[in-house]
Protein backbone atom coordinates (compact mmCIF):
# COMPACT_ATOMS: atom_id res chain seq x y z
CA UNK A 1 0.00 0.00 0.00
CA UNK A 2 2.81 2.42 0.86
CA UNK A 3 4.41 1.73 -2.53
CA UNK A 4 1.21 2.77 -4.30
CA UNK A 5 1.11 5.99 -2.27
CA UNK A 6 4.71 6.76 -3.23
CA UNK A 7 3.92 6.15 -6.91
CA UNK A 8 0.85 8.43 -6.76
CA UNK A 9 2.87 11.16 -5.08
CA UNK A 10 5.76 10.89 -7.53
CA UNK A 11 3.53 11.00 -10.61
CA UNK A 12 1.49 13.86 -9.13
CA UNK A 13 4.59 15.90 -8.36
CA UNK A 14 6.00 15.30 -11.86
CA UNK A 15 2.83 16.49 -13.57
CA UNK A 16 1.75 19.21 -11.15
CA UNK A 17 3.53 22.08 -13.00
CA UNK A 18 1.83 20.99 -16.25
CA UNK A 19 -1.61 20.80 -14.66
CA UNK A 20 -1.07 24.12 -12.88
CA UNK A 21 -0.11 25.74 -16.19
CA UNK A 22 -3.19 24.31 -17.90
CA UNK A 23 -5.29 25.57 -15.00
CA UNK A 24 -4.03 29.09 -15.73
CA UNK A 25 -4.68 29.06 -19.47
CA UNK A 26 -7.58 26.67 -20.02
CA UNK A 27 -9.52 26.96 -16.76
CA UNK A 28 -8.94 30.58 -15.69
CA UNK A 29 -8.41 32.29 -19.05
CA UNK A 30 -10.76 29.98 -20.98
CA UNK A 31 -8.27 29.60 -23.84
CA UNK A 32 -8.01 26.33 -25.84
CA UNK A 33 -4.24 26.21 -25.34
CA UNK A 34 -3.14 23.04 -27.14
CA UNK A 35 0.41 24.38 -27.27
CA UNK A 36 1.09 23.17 -23.69
CA UNK A 37 1.78 19.75 -25.22
CA UNK A 38 4.53 21.25 -27.40
CA UNK A 39 5.84 23.29 -24.46
CA UNK A 40 6.01 20.09 -22.37
CA UNK A 41 8.01 18.33 -25.09
CA UNK A 42 10.23 21.31 -26.02
CA UNK A 43 11.07 22.01 -22.38
CA UNK A 44 12.14 18.38 -21.97
CA UNK A 45 14.24 18.39 -25.15
CA UNK A 46 16.02 21.68 -24.52
CA UNK A 47 16.77 20.87 -20.87
CA UNK A 48 17.94 17.37 -21.78
CA UNK A 49 20.20 18.78 -24.50
CA UNK A 50 21.73 21.22 -21.99
CA UNK A 51 22.20 18.62 -19.24
CA UNK A 52 25.69 17.43 -20.37
CA UNK A 53 27.03 21.00 -20.02
CA UNK A 54 26.00 21.26 -16.36
CA UNK A 55 27.52 18.01 -15.09
CA UNK A 56 30.47 19.79 -13.47
CA UNK A 57 28.31 22.34 -11.68
CA UNK A 58 27.27 22.02 -8.03
CA UNK A 59 24.11 19.95 -7.67
CA UNK A 60 21.87 22.86 -6.68
CA UNK A 61 23.22 25.17 -9.41
CA UNK A 62 22.76 22.48 -12.07
CA UNK A 63 19.16 21.89 -11.02
CA UNK A 64 18.36 25.61 -11.07
CA UNK A 65 19.98 26.17 -14.49
CA UNK A 66 18.30 23.18 -16.13
CA UNK A 67 14.92 24.06 -14.62
CA UNK A 68 15.27 27.63 -15.89
CA UNK A 69 16.17 26.39 -19.38
CA UNK A 70 13.12 24.12 -19.46
CA UNK A 71 10.84 26.98 -18.38
CA UNK A 72 12.33 29.37 -20.95
CA UNK A 73 11.89 26.74 -23.65
CA UNK A 74 8.25 26.27 -22.67
CA UNK A 75 7.77 30.04 -22.60
CA UNK A 76 9.15 30.24 -26.18
CA UNK A 77 6.37 27.91 -27.30
CA UNK A 78 3.79 30.04 -25.50
CA UNK A 79 5.24 33.23 -26.97
CA UNK A 80 5.00 31.76 -30.47
CA UNK A 81 1.35 30.74 -30.18
CA UNK A 82 0.51 33.96 -28.31
CA UNK A 83 2.06 36.23 -30.94
CA UNK A 84 0.35 34.32 -33.75
CA UNK A 85 -2.93 35.07 -31.99
CA UNK A 86 -2.27 38.67 -30.93
CA UNK A 87 -0.24 40.00 -33.85
CA UNK A 88 -1.34 37.84 -36.77
CA UNK A 89 -5.00 37.73 -35.73
CA UNK A 90 -5.17 33.93 -35.94
CA UNK A 91 -7.67 32.22 -33.57
CA UNK A 92 -5.73 30.72 -30.69
CA UNK A 93 -6.90 27.16 -31.36
CA UNK A 94 -5.40 27.38 -34.86
CA UNK A 95 -2.31 29.17 -33.50
CA UNK A 96 -1.76 26.28 -31.08
CA UNK A 97 -2.06 23.70 -33.86
CA UNK A 98 0.42 25.61 -36.02
CA UNK A 99 2.78 25.91 -33.05
CA UNK A 100 2.60 22.15 -32.39
CA UNK A 101 3.63 21.43 -35.98
CA UNK A 102 6.39 24.05 -35.89
CA UNK A 103 8.03 22.82 -32.70
CA UNK A 104 7.63 19.17 -33.66
CA UNK A 105 9.98 19.93 -36.56
CA UNK A 106 12.29 22.11 -34.43
CA UNK A 107 12.71 19.29 -31.89
CA UNK A 108 13.68 16.83 -34.61
CA UNK A 109 16.14 19.34 -36.08
CA UNK A 110 17.79 20.05 -32.71
CA UNK A 111 17.95 16.64 -31.11
CA UNK A 112 16.24 14.00 -33.23
CA UNK A 113 13.47 11.87 -31.79
CA UNK A 114 15.06 10.53 -28.61
CA UNK A 115 17.54 11.76 -25.99
CA UNK A 116 18.82 9.23 -23.41
CA UNK A 117 19.63 10.68 -19.99
CA UNK A 118 20.69 7.54 -18.13
CA UNK A 119 24.42 8.18 -18.77
CA UNK A 120 24.23 11.54 -16.96
CA UNK A 121 23.88 12.24 -13.26
CA UNK A 122 20.25 12.43 -12.18
CA UNK A 123 20.16 15.86 -10.54
CA UNK A 124 16.77 15.10 -8.99
CA UNK A 125 18.02 12.09 -7.03
CA UNK A 126 18.86 12.40 -3.32
CA UNK A 127 18.70 8.70 -2.37
CA UNK A 128 16.75 9.42 0.82
CA UNK A 129 14.06 6.99 -0.36
CA UNK A 130 15.88 4.09 -2.12
CA UNK A 131 13.11 3.09 -4.55
CA UNK A 132 12.05 6.69 -5.21
CA UNK A 133 15.19 8.85 -5.09
CA UNK A 134 13.51 11.74 -6.94
CA UNK A 135 10.62 12.07 -4.50
CA UNK A 136 12.14 14.44 -1.86
CA UNK A 137 13.22 17.09 -4.39
CA UNK A 138 9.96 16.73 -6.32
CA UNK A 139 8.03 17.23 -3.08
CA UNK A 140 10.06 20.36 -2.31
CA UNK A 141 9.40 21.72 -5.79
CA UNK A 142 5.69 20.96 -5.37
CA UNK A 143 5.60 22.95 -2.12
CA UNK A 144 7.49 25.89 -3.69
CA UNK A 145 5.18 26.01 -6.72
CA UNK A 146 2.08 25.74 -4.54
CA UNK A 147 3.19 28.62 -2.30
CA UNK A 148 4.20 30.71 -5.33
CA UNK A 149 0.81 30.06 -6.95
CA UNK A 150 -1.00 31.03 -3.72
CA UNK A 151 0.84 34.35 -3.74
CA UNK A 152 0.34 34.84 -7.50
CA UNK A 153 -3.43 34.33 -7.26
CA UNK A 154 -3.58 37.24 -4.79
CA UNK A 155 -1.77 39.64 -7.14
CA UNK A 156 -3.43 41.93 -9.69
CA UNK A 157 -2.12 39.82 -12.56
CA UNK A 158 -3.49 36.64 -10.98
CA UNK A 159 -6.95 38.18 -10.64
CA UNK A 160 -6.64 39.58 -14.16
CA UNK A 161 -6.27 36.10 -15.66
CA UNK A 162 -9.57 35.06 -14.07
CA UNK A 163 -11.22 38.30 -15.22
CA UNK A 164 -9.91 37.69 -18.75
CA UNK A 165 -11.63 34.32 -18.78
CA UNK A 166 -15.00 35.88 -17.97
CA UNK A 167 -14.66 39.00 -20.14
CA UNK A 168 -11.57 39.49 -22.36
CA UNK A 169 -12.78 42.98 -23.34
CA UNK A 170 -12.96 44.21 -19.73
CA UNK A 171 -9.45 45.70 -19.76
CA UNK A 172 -9.99 47.96 -22.77
CA UNK A 173 -12.45 50.05 -20.71
CA UNK A 174 -9.71 50.79 -18.16
CA UNK A 175 -6.87 51.39 -20.65
CA UNK A 176 -5.09 48.18 -19.64
CA UNK A 177 -3.34 46.18 -22.35
CA UNK A 178 -5.33 43.04 -23.11
CA UNK A 179 -2.32 41.69 -25.02
CA UNK A 180 -0.18 41.98 -21.87
CA UNK A 181 -2.68 39.96 -19.82
CA UNK A 182 -3.10 37.37 -22.58
CA UNK A 183 0.61 36.89 -23.26
CA UNK A 184 1.50 36.84 -19.55
CA UNK A 185 -0.94 34.01 -18.92
CA UNK A 186 0.16 32.01 -21.96
CA UNK A 187 3.86 32.46 -21.14
CA UNK A 188 3.38 31.34 -17.53
CA UNK A 189 1.26 28.34 -18.51
CA UNK A 190 3.70 27.11 -21.12
CA UNK A 191 6.76 27.78 -18.95
CA UNK A 192 5.26 25.52 -16.26
CA UNK A 193 4.52 22.88 -18.91
CA UNK A 194 8.16 23.01 -20.05
CA UNK A 195 9.35 22.49 -16.47
CA UNK A 196 7.07 19.49 -16.08
CA UNK A 197 8.39 18.03 -19.34
CA UNK A 198 11.96 18.18 -18.05
CA UNK A 199 11.02 16.66 -14.67
CA UNK A 200 9.31 13.76 -16.41
CA UNK A 201 12.24 13.21 -18.78
CA UNK A 202 14.81 13.32 -15.97
CA UNK A 203 12.81 10.98 -13.75
CA UNK A 204 12.29 8.46 -16.55
CA UNK A 205 15.77 8.73 -18.04
CA UNK A 206 14.86 9.89 -21.55
CA UNK A 207 13.13 12.56 -23.63
CA UNK A 208 10.99 11.30 -26.49
CA UNK A 209 9.38 13.14 -29.41
CA UNK A 210 5.96 11.69 -28.58
CA UNK A 211 6.09 12.36 -24.84
CA UNK A 212 3.64 15.28 -25.10
CA UNK A 213 0.90 13.22 -26.73
CA UNK A 214 -2.31 13.15 -24.69
CA UNK A 215 -1.00 15.46 -21.94
CA UNK A 216 -3.72 18.08 -22.50
CA UNK A 217 -6.38 15.39 -22.10
CA UNK A 218 -4.66 14.36 -18.85
CA UNK A 219 -4.83 17.97 -17.61
CA UNK A 220 -8.46 18.49 -18.58
CA UNK A 221 -9.45 15.20 -16.93
CA UNK A 222 -7.62 16.25 -13.75
CA UNK A 223 -9.27 19.68 -13.62
CA UNK A 224 -12.73 18.27 -14.31
CA UNK A 225 -12.24 15.72 -11.54
CA UNK A 226 -11.25 18.59 -9.24
CA UNK A 227 -14.50 20.44 -10.01
CA UNK A 228 -16.43 17.44 -8.73
CA UNK A 229 -14.90 17.96 -5.27
CA UNK A 230 -14.10 21.68 -5.23
CA UNK A 231 -16.04 24.44 -6.99
CA UNK A 232 -14.12 27.58 -5.97
CA UNK A 233 -12.30 29.42 -8.77
CA UNK A 234 -8.85 31.02 -8.52
CA UNK A 235 -7.49 28.63 -5.93
CA UNK A 236 -4.40 26.45 -5.79
CA UNK A 237 -6.59 23.75 -4.24
CA UNK A 238 -8.20 23.03 -7.63
CA UNK A 239 -5.07 21.83 -9.50
CA UNK A 240 -3.81 20.03 -6.38
CA UNK A 241 -7.04 18.05 -5.94
CA UNK A 242 -7.21 17.37 -9.67
CA UNK A 243 -3.63 16.11 -9.86
CA UNK A 244 -3.92 13.68 -6.96
CA UNK A 245 -7.43 12.55 -7.98
CA UNK A 246 -6.23 11.67 -11.47
CA UNK A 247 -3.25 9.57 -10.42
CA UNK A 248 -5.18 7.92 -7.59
CA UNK A 249 -7.78 6.83 -10.14
CA UNK A 250 -5.02 5.60 -12.44
CA UNK A 251 -3.39 3.50 -9.71
CA UNK A 252 -6.74 2.07 -8.58
CA UNK A 253 -7.43 0.90 -12.12
CA UNK A 254 -3.95 -0.66 -12.27
CA UNK A 255 -4.60 -2.41 -8.98
CA UNK A 256 -7.80 -3.85 -10.48
CA UNK A 257 -5.79 -5.22 -13.41
CA UNK A 258 -6.82 -2.62 -15.99
CA UNK A 259 -4.50 -2.28 -19.01
CA UNK A 260 -3.21 1.32 -19.07
CA UNK A 261 -3.03 1.20 -22.86
CA UNK A 262 -6.76 1.89 -22.74
CA UNK A 263 -6.56 4.58 -20.05
CA UNK A 264 -7.03 7.37 -22.63
CA UNK A 265 -10.44 5.88 -23.35
CA UNK A 266 -11.27 5.98 -19.62
CA UNK A 267 -10.21 9.64 -19.46
CA UNK A 268 -12.53 10.52 -22.33
CA UNK A 269 -15.40 8.60 -20.74
CA UNK A 270 -14.87 10.34 -17.38
CA UNK A 271 -14.96 13.76 -19.08
CA UNK A 272 -18.13 12.91 -21.02
CA UNK A 273 -19.96 11.53 -17.97
CA UNK A 274 -19.07 14.48 -15.73
CA UNK A 275 -19.93 17.07 -18.39
CA UNK A 276 -23.28 15.41 -19.13
CA UNK A 277 -24.09 15.48 -15.41
CA UNK A 278 -23.07 19.14 -15.25
CA UNK A 279 -25.28 20.09 -18.17
CA UNK A 280 -28.26 18.24 -16.72
CA UNK A 281 -27.83 19.80 -13.28
CA UNK A 282 -27.16 23.29 -14.62
CA UNK A 283 -29.37 23.54 -17.67
CA UNK A 284 -29.97 27.23 -17.15
CA UNK A 285 -26.47 28.14 -16.03
CA UNK A 286 -23.32 28.83 -18.01
CA UNK A 287 -20.90 25.89 -18.34
CA UNK A 288 -17.25 26.88 -18.41
CA UNK A 289 -15.21 26.48 -21.58
CA UNK A 290 -14.06 22.85 -21.94
CA UNK A 291 -15.89 22.17 -18.69
CA UNK A 292 -12.94 23.22 -16.51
Amino acid sequence: MSEIIFIIMEQAFLHFPLILGTYLSVSLMKIPDLSVESAYMFGAFMASSALPFTQNMPHCASLCVISLISMLAGACVGLTSGLLTQKAGIPHLLSSIITIGLFHGINQFIAGVYIPLSKYTNILALDLIPLHPDLPLLALLFIILSLAACYFFKTELGYSLAVFGHNPHFFTHYQISTSYIFLSGILLANALAGLSGYLFAQSNGFADLNMGFGKLLLCITSLILAKVFYQKTLSIITPIIGTFSYFTLQQLLLKLGFDLRYFTMIQAMVIVIILICQYRNQEHNHIDHLGV
